[in-house]
């Protein structure tokens, strides 16, 4: 079976985002399973381990997913 929205998943998409890998970050997010509202609980859980901390980050991501959905 397999699992949505995990915090190991939400890392993955971060370090893609970090390490520039954009198109990998949204089809990442899109198959994972996060919206805008599961990327703001993980990164309100977890957000200090991530090493990223602009929200427009997250908005871009999320306009990259969306094109995936």
């Amino acid at each position: 079976m397999t699992e949505y929205r995990t915090d190991q998943q939400f890392l993955d998409i971060c370090d893609n985002m970090l390490n520039g890998n954009w198109t990998d970050a949204g089809k990442l997010c899109a198959e994972s399973g996060f919206y805008a509202n599961d990327l703001k609980n993980s990164f309100e859980t977890i957000g200090d381990n991530t090493g990223i901390y602009d929200v427009w980050d997250f908005c871009q991501l999320i306009e990259i997913a969306n094109k995936y959905r």
